[in-house]
């Protein structure tokens, strides 16, 4: 084989090198675009500009009072029930109608692990005086009983959507 020969079999293999090189690169962007996408596939899915698209008009369950200076108004919850194996759950998330003018309010559902909190859902910006009925889960869940953690984190109806301090609900998540 001439040196010729040679140099043209070297540039082929480098040639077949960088292509199968471009093409893995070009294989795991694309596995990475899918992975994104199906996991955050539950998670901003319902959002426009920030704001819950499947947030519905509500009835306020907490008494209202007249307050001139009312702080933000946190629902509280007892007790969720939501059936095994199932993913798309009924909720009842809402921001009651005291927080009209002053504050958005954003959901999530967490339950407490080794390494710190699993979030089952995440919710968009809720206006006063609507709720979310029906929530994503990331994933199906075992019938049992557990603990679980409803992260509220309010935000002023200000340009800037100013986050303040969060309230953290500990509830009884039944599944069955």
């Amino acid at each position: 084989m001439s040196e010729k020969d040679k140099e043209k079999n070297k540039r082929r293999k480098m040639t077949a090198y960088a292509l199968l090189i471009i093409l893995l690169l070009l294989i795991f962007f694309l596995l990475g675009l899918a992975a994104g996408r199906w996991i955050g596939s539950g998670r901003n899915a319902g959002f426009k500009g920030g704001v819950e698209l499947s947030a519905r008009p509500l009835q306020s369950a907490v008494p209202q009072e007249d307050t001139p200076e009312q702080g933000v108004v946190i629902p509280g919850k007892g007790s969720l029930y939501i059936p095994a194996g199932e993913t798309r759950v009924r909720a009842d998330f809402y921001n009651p109608a005291e927080n009209k003018g002053l504050y958005y309010l954003t959901f999530e559902l967490r339950l407490p692990g080794e390494e710190g909190y699993e979030t089952l859902y995440s919710s968009g910006l809720v206006e006063p005086e609507t709720g979310v009925e029906e929530i994503t889960l990331s994933r199906p869940l075992d019938k049992g009983e557990y603990t679980a953690v409803i992260r509220v984190q309010p935000y002023h109806m200000d340009k800037e959507r100013t986050p303040t301090n969060n309230a953290d609900i500990v509830t009884k998540l039944v599944v069955s």
